[in-house]
């Protein structure tokens, strides 16, 4: 439904699969990518609560937010939003335009859900209107190992598609997020499966599974750690396993590493607004010690 308000000149509303040529030319215009249909439907419409608000000046789309439906790994396994894809035209900047649309959208949401997190950069610290007592912030370290002499490897590569097979594995684990097959299913085997690929490591009768990106960029190509399952003790001598391994291996830090093989790339900062304050101490406690991976966010899906 169409939401026309009847002091601005500007139409918000919910996106169609038939807006993606509007998108995708804002999205161009914003992030200097050319954006696929393929990606839009799968990121926006293949989840039936996820979804897209957009403002629209006439029929030219100047500003959008994604939102990403996941669930909570509680008890009540609680759903919430994930925002992403925000932008704004260039010269609508700095007009609250944006503000404005985040604000419009948690009215939209405040009913369904009690949190939204959110993925902030340089030029986009917008929060919903959420009060800042109210919002956890967090901050991780991307990190690129330097290209080392390769040891005899103690880890096996297998195809992604193996994760049908590999399900039992599939355990509770420490994740923020509810990760259970059908999370891995959708996220790494509907769209752009052939870029990923598992990593095995066994001991005794347990094994450890990680999700990897082979990713090209300007350094060449690199290895991006994106998820993990599978048994939590392994979890730690397998990732030391995979640094020795694997030459340009990318990673998510929770702290600093001060180590000459190890490469900072960038900060990540992630934030956790809550609409609804009750419990408000207790889910805080309760998300600080949970696990935040690479494969959260977009900085590595293929669009």
């Amino acid at each position: 439904m169409n939401l026309k308000y009847k002091k601005s000149k500007y139409i918000y509303r919910k996106l169609k699969i038939s807006d993606y040529q509007e998108f995708s030319k804002l999205f161009k215009l914003c992030f200097k990518k050319k954006l696929s249909l393929e990606f839009f439907k799968w990121r926006y419409f293949k989840n039936k609560s996820s979804f897209c608000f957009g403002i629209f000046n006439s029929s030219k789309m100047i500003a959008n937010v994604g939102m990403v439906s996941l669930k909570l790994n509680n008890k009540k396994k609680e759903k919430i939003f994930s925002r992403h894809s925000s932008m704004v035209l260039k010269k609508f900047r700095g007009k609250k335009i944006y503000s404005n649309l985040l604000k419009k959208v948690k009215i939209k949401v405040d009913k369904k859900v009690d949190i939204i997190v959110m993925w902030p950069n340089a030029n986009n610290y917008s929060n919903f209107g959420i009060e800042q007592k109210y919002i956890i912030k967090r901050k991780f370290f991307l990190y690129r190992t330097l290209s080392i002499k390769r040891v005899s490897k103690n880890t096996k590569d297998i195809d992604i598609s193996e994760i049908v097979n590999h399900q039992k594995y599939i355990i509770k684990s420490n994740s923020l997020f509810l990760k259970n097959f059908d999370y891995f299913f959708n996220r790494y085997l509907t769209y752009k499966k052939n870029e990923y690929f598992l990593n095995k490591y066994e001991n005794k009768k347990f094994s450890s599974f990680f999700i990897i990106k082979k990713n090209i960029d300007k350094s060449g190509i690199n290895y991006v750690v994106l998820d993990h399952f599978g048994c939590e003790e392994l979890k730690s001598k397998h990732f030391s396993c995979l640094v020795k391994e694997k030459n340009k291996l990318i990673f998510l830090s929770k702290r600093k590493i001060q180590r000459p093989n190890f490469k900072l790339l960038n900060n990540i900062f992630f934030n956790i607004g809550f609409i609804n304050k009750s419990n408000f101490k207790i889910k805080k406690k309760f998300i600080f010690n949970k696990n935040i991976f690479l494969g959260d966010t977009d900085i590595f899906i293929s669009v």
